[in-house]
């Protein structure tokens, strides 16, 4: 069956996710010395921890959304949860308050909402459902 339009919709935004994280965790690691003398709380150590965590986690729900493990959509939504909490709690607990905030609050939640049709589309879960029925069915056609 060919990945529908919404399963790919999900992969390049965890694929976004994942590259934006592995270039914070470089950029993080090259420039520590000038991230430590000038960069406010809570430094570079914080990026790197964090960077790393969302860069594992994305390659590893990139990995089961492309072998169509049934569990992956819950994944999915555990990933995008976490990230959008995170995100947001950085957001208002450690960076210097910006007035963009109603704009990044809509971006937000229509984001949530194209993710959530995605992520609930017929097609979509038919599509992972059918590697979890074709797992189920024997491939054996000569009994012994």
């Amino acid at each position: 069956m060919k990945r529908p339009f919404a399963v790919t919709t999900l992969l390049f935004l965890v694929l976004c996710l994942t590259v934006w994280n592995a270039i914070r965790l470089y950029a993080a690691i090259a420039d520590w010395d000038a991230l430590t003398e000038f960069a406010p709380r809570p430094g570079p150590l914080y990026i790197s921890i964090t960077a790393s965590f969302w860069t594992l986690s994305g390659v590893v729900l990139w990995m089961a959304l492309r072998r169509r493990n049934p569990r992956s959509r819950s994944y999915f939504a555990i990933y995008v949860l976490g990230y959008t909490l995170w995100w947001w709690a950085d957001r208002l607990l450690l960076q210097i308050t910006s007035p963009n905030w109603p704009f990044a609050a809509g971006l937000t939640v229509f984001l949530l909402g194209v993710i959530t049709l995605d992520l609930f589309n017929k097609k979509a879960t038919s599509y992972f459902r059918q590697r979890e029925t074709h797992e189920q069915t024997p491939t054996d056609s000569n009994p012994a």
